[in-house]
């Protein structure tokens, strides 16, 4: 799973159901650490019923489909931040109120440790905890105190940096960045915060880098017209929604070659609701590392089928050969009522078996002849 999945019914909207670190919350207290380790185990039992190989951490802390809480859990956690401040240039946070750096950025509270170990109490399959990542944090931030954006990223990088360390101390087996804004244009400066959040860190490292799901919907594309309605809709322009294979692939280009550079161990990005060309950069640039691609379209309510799914890995594998490939949705699932999440998810899983049952298949055919010794 890439990562957010619906909670249960019972934890949203009520007092306890927020993750510690709200102002004046920083630790739990033991009703609300009930309730957050009984979500925990929801969310890890699905995922365990389903027969995923690995299990992730459903980012409860995010709450609603919000994506200001994927950078506002991480600012209430860091010295120099403020959670408001005017809207930003960039897809999503151009509709939202972006958190203002105002002072040194330090990591002050632990980012994802509690996470870690409500997880391990309920599952002892290998865990995967995943962050917003440092070049997404970086640009959505309003910076009044660095006035540099790659100041300002390695301040953050930093910080993610001693958490991730934190973290690997601990035992968990993948750490995933989660970068959905990337393919929106790269600058001179992400690969290198990207890298310096990941050295040192005992953990397998996977880059997540995603077109966006705001409200079952990819971000939208810098605004193209006149100053006068430019200035009614913003610096990006919710109308122009990235459409069509073209586009797709074009994005997943933005991330060539710079990826590269990446200290990372494993690429992945959505190919279910784009298609499989999405995947030609990867042959273009001949990416030899594991890829794991999207192959559930989280952006509609209809469960696809084992066999439709199938069908989509069967694809992938004329780009990547199956002792590299993974598979997971586009996406994360936090638009979906959860029982459609875990008939995707179990889907999936079903088409992966079909696709491991036709492998063997074929490797058995090519196998030679024992040869007989006399």
């Amino acid at each position: 799973m890439v990562g957010k999945y619906p909670e249960p019914r019972w934890w949203k909207g009520h007092a306890f159901a927020r993750y510690p670190g709200r102002p004046g919350r920083i630790a739990f207290d033991s009703i609300s650490e009930e309730a957050y380790q009984d979500c925990i185990e929801c969310i890890v039992g699905d995922q365990e019923r389903a027969g995923l190989d690995i299990v992730a951490d459903g980012r409860v802390f995010d709450g609603e489909d919000s994506y200001g809480q994927l950078l506002y859990h991480y600012m209430e956690r860091m010295t120099g931040m403020e959670l408001d401040g005017p809207n930003i240039g960039v897809p999503i946070y151009s509709m939202l109120y972006a958190p203002t750096c105002v002072g040194e950025v330090r990591r002050r509270y632990p980012f994802h440790l509690d996470t870690l170990k409500a997880m391990r109490r309920v599952t002892d399959r290998p865990i995967k905890v995943s962050y917003t990542g440092v070049g997404a944090m970086t640009a959505a931030t309003n910076d009044t105190y660095y006035n540099d954006i790659k100041a300002l990223g390695a301040a953050i990088a930093k910080a993610v940096n001693e958490d991730l360390k934190a973290l690997a101390g601990l035992g968990v087996d993948i750490i995933q960045l989660d970068e959905f804004v990337w393919p929106y244009g790269m600058g001179d400066w992400e690969i290198d915060c990207l890298n310096m959040a990941v050295k040192d860190v005992d953990a397998q490292i996977w880059l997540h880098v995603c077109w966006g799901n705001l409200g079952s919907s990819p971000s939208y594309l810098p605004y193209e017209g006149d100053d006068e309605h430019r200035s009614e809709l913003g610096v990006y322009d919710v109308a122009r929604r990235p459409r069509g294979a073209t586009d797709a692939t074009q994005r997943a280009r933005n991330i060539f070659p710079k990826v590269f550079g990446a200290d990372i161990d494993v690429l992945n990005y959505e190919v279910g609701r784009v298609g499989v060309h999405d995947l030609a950069p990867l042959a273009e640039n001949g990416w030899d590392k594991p890829f794991v691609a999207g192959v559930v379209d989280v952006k509609q309510v209809t469960v696809e089928t084992a066999e439709e799914i199938a069908e989509r890995i069967r694809g992938v594998l004329n780009y990547v050969p199956i002792e590299r490939l993974g598979i997971m949705p586009d996406c994360g699932l936090p638009n979906l009522k959860r029982w459609i999440a875990q008939c995707k998810l179990t889907a999936m899983v079903e088409a992966a078996e079909i696709i491991r049952t036709e492998y063997a298949a074929q490797a058995a055919q090519v196998a030679p002849e024992p040869v007989a010794v006399s």
